[in-house]
């Protein structure tokens, strides 16, 4: 990535994280799991961004991957994409699959990395496995990357330890998530069951947390 593509990458970023208000569009995050979208019809929804799996594991690639970040980029939507971590392999081996996916798109907001399961290792395997992933994506992309979980599943396997980093969590409903440790997140995903016009099944819906609006 080159120096003043970083710059504008960083600078989006920021943007995004520290100057979306309370109010601002919510986002969504993608996978095959949605089908085909319809990415103009997305356009038209009070839709401010969008996360789109890229990657999961050692060699698995998001079959609408291509295809989602292409029309998502085509209608103009901020986008970000993310790894689905899994210890069923290494980190340099999953980090691999997944920057030699992305690398040839624009790419608006900092990487993320989903973190579910343990695949039956211990956390602190998990976690320094993580940690080499982690470290490889501050030295391609410049930037730490956002972690996403479930409130279950960060609080399992990550925290209190990543909980200086944006979190991306999952809670659905009206309780907001609460983490172990001190920190919070920075974006909620409430709900796995929105609807929005352009995409035939439903989505998961998130918005940032209100102390940043």
């Amino acid at each position: 990535m080159s120096k003043s593509r970083l710059a504008l990458f960083v600078a989006f970023c920021c943007v995004a994280i520290y100057g979306c208000s309370q109010n601002s569009p919510k986002g969504i995050d993608v996978s095959h799991h949605q089908g085909d979208i319809n990415w103009n019809k997305v356009a038209k929804e009070p839709i401010g961004f969008v996360y789109i799996k890229a990657t999961e594991g050692e060699t698995y690639v998001d079959s609408k991957f291509k295809k989602n970040i292409v029309g998502a980029k085509k209608v103009g939507l901020p986008v970000g994409v993310y790894h689905y971590f899994r210890m069923t392999s290494g980190a340099h081996k999953q980090f691999k699959n997944f920057y030699n996916t992305v690398k040839k798109y624009k790419i608006d907001l900092i990487p993320m990395v989903d973190v579910e399961t343990s695949d039956d290792k211990s956390t602190k395997v998990l976690q320094d496995s993580l940690d080499v992933f982690i470290s490889l994506v501050k030295a391609k992309f410049g930037v730490t990357p956002m972690i996403y979980g479930t409130q279950r599943s960060y609080n399992t396997y990550c925290a209190p330890k990543y909980n200086n980093y944006h979190l991306y969590i999952g809670r659905y409903g009206k309780n907001e998530p609460q983490i172990i440790g001190k920190g919070t997140y920075t974006i909620w995903q409430y709900t796995e069951k929105a609807k929005v016009n352009g995409i035939p099944k439903l989505v998961d819906m998130c918005r940032f947390n209100k102390k940043y609006g």
